[in-house]
């Protein structure tokens, strides 16, 4: 598909269907054409799969501790584990090239968008929906500079209409490889409550060593009171604005929920129903 240069990319425009998603924008199907025509995959290459705001950061901070064995000397953990459709966009193709192996990118792609190589390695985080919505309104709010109706966002979010796509059908697209052989599922919620626990299965699922006199170090690193001291390394504005845009690491979930309305709450759990349903998941497997 080289064939496809840049004028024609321009110029395409209207309706398509790819993997299931509508695109609507020639952007859009521009930036798929030119991960398609222009990633290429190395064997070892490492992924963070999830939902916008379930958990992204901490592994990405996660990964940089387990394989750069202690690394903090770095301005913003993009710089060791790129938005890998940041970098399509942004036509970043050579800075990936030139990225040491194995690289690690962060995504929010459904599957049969990413498409992974069965070689490539794929840390999949999921998080409570409520949660995720709750966090992905504050992540909105940071993004846009200013207050926008709760009550609509929720609404939109839990609808399946949401700013960031439809929870349920990435969900539906990353569930059913759940137990593939090159993919690991944590939960956010079992990262909160034995941070040592899933590190240890992280570092089994890639191979890696960790000498027991590096764990305490390492859990310092990741835990939630020492990335808030180093905001600026994660908030993913800095750069972007004059002056300090306020903490990008807020709590981890770890205070009350805002509240939600309970019409709202009765459509999220109707919907979680019919997706649990639809995924066969087990009682044991929870989102």
């Amino acid at each position: 598909m080289r064939w496809l240069t840049k004028p024609f990319l321009m110029f395409v425009s209207g309706v398509v269907f790819i993997s299931g998603l509508v695109f609507n924008t020639s952007r859009t199907l521009r930036e798929f054409i030119r991960f398609r025509t222009g990633f290429r995959p190395r064997p070892d290459d490492i992924f963070i799969a999830t939902y916008p705001k379930s958990g992204t950061t901490w592994m990405q901070m996660l990964l940089v501790q387990l394989l750069g064995k202690g690394d903090v000397d770095f301005d913003h953990i993009l710089q060791k584990s790129p938005y890998l459709e940041e970098l399509i966009r942004n036509e970043n193709l050579d800075y990936m090239e030139k990225m040491p192996s194995p690289r690690m990118f962060k995504t929010h792609l459904r599957y049969g968008d990413l498409k992974p190589a069965k070689s490539a390695r794929i840390i999949f985080v999921t998080r409570d929906a409520r949660d995720t919505f709750i966090s992905c309104y504050h992540h909105y709010e940071m993004l846009r500079r200013f207050r926008s109706p709760f009550d609509r966002f929720m609404k939109r979010m839990v609808s399946g209409n949401g700013f960031f796509g439809s929870w349920y059908g990435y969900m539906r697209s990353w569930m059913p490889h759940r137990h593939d052989a090159n993919v690991l599922w944590l939960r956010y919620e079992d990262l909160r409550g034995d941070l040592e626990g899933q590190v240890r299965r992280v570092a089994a699922f890639l191979g890696v060593p960790v000498p027991e006199e590096r764990m305490s170090d390492l859990l310092e690193k990741c835990s939630f009171e020492y990335m808030k001291q180093h905001n600026h390394k994660f908030d993913f504005r800095m750069g972007l604005y004059g002056e300090d845009p306020g903490a990008f690491i807020r709590q981890g979930g770890t205070k009350p929920r805002q509240p939600i309305r309970e019409e709202h709450v009765a459509e999220l759990e109707k919907n979680l129903a019919k997706l649990r349903g639809d995924l066969k998941l087990k009682d044991t497997e929870t989102f």
